[in-house]
């Protein structure tokens, strides 16, 4: 059998992306402008299609409009395939044919009927945040159902878009694969053009297109996701903090799940989801899990069934601290109520820098993706007020479970310093007391 070699190397960080695509169904990669990410899409279809032992296999890459896809991709398509003996283009499809049946195909999401009575084995979504999500939603993903078929999502950051809820879901759900690659984190473009990029653009545009951040024209979110994927694998020292644990209660038989949050001074060192049916066995969890990592004090929140496992634990002799989120906040004059000071304390902890989260940690996706879906405005008296967990549920997000089990930990009184300092436990609440 004759070798064909594809006109393709890898380069830093394509292998990653690669890898990442091969081990899941569903893809979103966001990342910054001249990395190469049409070429690497491009070729993992091409790999796909060659392997594919189904019959007639049929792909397509997919552009926000018909004549984009082909002044991007269509190049590209000719010259990889070129290689390949016996392989059939046909211009006026915009389509290449390869000698085991299997059909590329290029397409606009401007015109979702040419899509449609189509089945796909693999779909690339080029520039997902300027397409009409009608393409995707009830086009595409159906003739993906026949035959199991994949999809890729690549793209720069347009705001909070469809592209940011794709990627902000993804980050939450393990049957997906997420990358986020800014220019500063790749070394694609030299450091010189990186200075030149940042003379010549505004700094808002500079930090959309090449730095990846979703938030530039969404001010009202609280916790801007570059501030939390920023403290990923942060490599600071706390030795000798105290270890903090968090709890959020879920409402079980089919509610939400419960959390648990254990950090140690800036660093974030355990995420846990779980689902139980009563308040005993999420009180056991939350007793092991306090035996595993004996922290100083255990926050949750005393509002429904969290009442009751707080009260639980205080009986077996727990340092359990019950945090009342509905009160008034210590600065009662700036914040609305005791939750939205927290999570305010939570963006603060962010904000300085000098906090990580562990890049072993299994939620940590879906953390992120948590603590920066909440926005937050003023009352009319010119408090804070942070988004609840029933506002967001109207917009359709999901209990923020995790982000809330570690705004409890903000409940502690301490500095962060890093570097080794020791700390002490400054609240004057005992074991049991509820803080309102």
């Amino acid at each position: 059998m004759a070798r064909i070699v594809i006109p393709y190397t890898p380069r830093p960080p394509q292998p990653e992306m690669h890898a990442g695509m091969e081990s899941r169904r569903w893809a979103v990669i966001v990342a910054h402008r001249r990395m190469g990410k049409t070429v690497s899409v491009l070729n993992h279809m091409l790999k796909r299609a060659i392997m594919c032992d189904k019959r007639a296999p049929f792909y397509a890459y997919v552009a926000p409009f018909y004549h984009q896809a082909k002044a991007v991709a269509w190049d590209y398509l000719l010259h990889f395939t070129g290689p390949i003996p016996g392989r059939e283009v046909n211009r006026s499809e915009l389509s290449v044919k390869l000698p085991n049946g299997a059909t590329i195909r290029l397409f606009g999401a401007d015109n979702p009927d040419s899509l449609r009575g189509l089945y796909f084995d693999g779909v690339v979504m080029d520039e997902f945040a300027d397409m009409k999500s009608e393409a995707w939603d009830s086009v595409i993903r159906p003739a993906l159902s026949d035959r199991q078929g994949w999809a890729v999502f690549i793209g720069t950051p347009r705001g909070h878009n469809k592209f940011y809820e794709i990627y902000q879901a993804a980050l939450r759900d393990s049957a997906w694969f997420t990358a986020l690659y800014r220019v500063d984190q790749t070394g694609v473009l030299p450091e010189d053009e990186i200075e030149a990029l940042k003379k010549q653009m505004t700094d808002s545009q500079f930090r959309q297109e090449y730095l990846c951040d979703f938030d530039v024209s969404s001010s009202d979110i609280l916790i801007p996701l570059q501030l939390i994927d920023s403290a990923v694998g942060r490599d600071v020292i706390y030795t000798h903090a105290e270890k903090i644990m968090g709890v959020d209660v879920g409402m079980s038989l089919g509610g939400d799940p419960s959390a648990i949050v254990v950090r140690q001074g800036g660093n974030i060192i355990h995420l846990e989801e779980f689902r139980m049916d009563n308040t005993l066995e999420i009180a056991g969890r939350v007793k092991d899990r306090y035996g595993e990592y004996k922290p100083q004090a255990v926050y949750g929140d005393v509002i429904g069934w969290g009442a009751g496992v707080m009260h639980t634990l205080a009986g077996w002799g727990l340092p359990s601290v019950g945090i009342n989120v509905a009160e008034s906040a210590s600065e009662s004059d700036k914040f609305n109520r005791k939750r939205d000071e927290l999570w305010w304390k939570a963006r603060e902890f962010f904000a300085e820098k000098q906090c990580s989260i562990r890049d072993t940690l299994e939620l940590r996706h879906k953390f992120m993706a948590e603590l920066s879906t909440p926005t937050y405005g003023r009352t009319t008296t010119g408090k804070i007020k942070v988004e609840g967990k029933d506002e967001m549920k109207k917009r359709e997000v999901a209990s923020p479970n995790l982000a809330e089990a570690f705004i409890m930990t903000m409940a502690h009184v301490e500095p962060l310093r890093s570097e080794g300092f020791a700390y002490s436990w400054t609240a004057d609440d005992g074991p049991g007391r509820v803080i309102t």
